[in-house]
């Protein structure tokens, strides 16, 4: 049989160890409440301009990625079929978007 002196330190460490789980426990949620905050007032605002960015970002290299190819095949900017070239290029790029879009609507 347990003496009192035994239980009563059993009960004081889970006292202790109950109270450090709950700051703990606090901390974590202040600590989860604050990044929020910071994540609506200072990042969520700038998602649509980061969002644009990358879209103009994505829209360059795809020009520089047509004019490359019409310059490799003798096509390049000034020359008689430059422009058709680009517009071949671009109707390319949209079957091919267009069968990958369709692929992941199964």
């Amino acid at each position: 049989m347990k003496s009192n002196r035994t239980v009563m330190k059993s009960n004081g460490t889970l006292t202790l160890v109950q109270s450090i789980y709950d700051h703990i426990h606090l901390a974590l949620w202040a600590t989860l409440a604050a990044f929020v905050v910071f994540f609506l007032a200072f990042i969520a605002p700038r998602l649509p301009e980061a969002a644009a960015r990358a879209e103009a970002l994505r829209i360059q290299e795809i020009a520089e990625e047509n004019e490359g190819y019409c310059a490799k095949w003798q096509m390049g900017l000034g020359t008689k079929m430059h422009d058709q070239c680009i517009s071949d290029l671009q109707e390319l790029r949209w079957k091919i978007q267009d069968r990958l879009a369709d692929q992941l609507d199964f």
